[in-house]
């Protein structure tokens, strides 16, 4: 189950049910093309690219309140940008595109608890 500070996210941008669901929604919209853009450049080896995706991922994870994908994400942009080794970097990207997939389930359930 994701662990989602939404107190942080009303903190953002009120408390209104409706607008924290369409919030969400653009997330679950937008973060599988991010990671599937971030996951292809590890692929390819492009830290530039990498650093990128990273950092819009930490953004948008950090804006919801998901604090473990936001540490996670910011781990990956800081490697990228120190041109770590790839096989590393796409160690931890493959770990979080994996665990991304599985939270957009629980995020849809959080979107209909509010």
């Amino acid at each position: 189950m994701v662990n989602l500070d939404l107190n942080h996210l009303k903190k953002i941008v009120g408390n209104d049910p409706k607008f924290l669901r369409k919030v969400l929604q653009i997330f679950i919209t937008n973060a599988p093309k991010d990671v599937a853009e971030l996951s292809k450049f590890a692929e390819e080896n492009n830290h530039e690219k990498v650093a990128f995706f990273a950092h819009k991922l930490k953004s948008a994870t950090g804006a919801i309140g998901f604090n473990d994908a936001y540490e996670s994400f910011k781990e990956i942009e800081a490697l990228s940008k120190k041109l770590e080794p790839m096989d590393t970097i796409r160690g931890k990207v493959d770990a979080m595109k994996s665990r991304c997939d599985s939270c957009l389930t629980d995020i849809e359930a959080v979107m209909k608890s509010l």
